[in-house]
């Protein structure tokens, strides 16, 4: 009996853990297109890819500075700044890492004038981007924004 019991333990770490694994693996996918809807400029399929209450932050003083609540507010606040602030805006991805439904892109930043690195924080639920949160190098950021 004492095997059994831990058999089915261990059974279910295993379960739980493909579980987990699964989640991060779905996670990963969802933020990959959204990032290569933000590329191609679709914002049709980006904005489907992200919860109607989204919770968008970026922290510092730059044009696109705050929290923005859907994606509506999102390609307002801050697509629309970035194309006219940094000209030729590009994200390159060194790495990306997820934990559950939590996952993390670290990029290289460049745009005219820019050459920098940033992090980025997403939280995914049932396929959907419920928040994002930006940790760029604001300053340097700053330093760009084309007049």
């Amino acid at each position: 009996m004492k095997k059994l019991i831990l058999s089915l333990v261990f059974i279910s770490t295993i379960s739980i853990q493909a579980g987990h694994h699964e989640m991060a693996k779905d996670a990963k996918s969802v933020v990959k297109k959204a990032y290569a809807t933000f590329a191609s400029g679709d914002t049709e399929a980006w904005t489907a890819l992200h919860a109607k209450d989204l919770t968008f932050t970026v922290f510092g003083d730059i044009p696109t500075t705050g929290k923005h609540i859907g994606p509506d507010a999102v390609i307002k606040n801050v697509f629309e700044p970035i194309a006219k602030h940094w000209p030729n805006f590009n994200l390159e991805h060194k790495a990306m890492y997820s934990d559950g439904n939590m996952v993390f892109v670290h990029s290289h930043m460049t745009a005219d004038g820019l050459d920098t690195e940033t992090l980025h924080m997403f939280k995914v639920e049932n396929g959907i981007i419920q928040s994002f949160t930006a940790f760029d190098d604001t300053g340097s950021m700053a330093a760009a924004v084309a007049k």
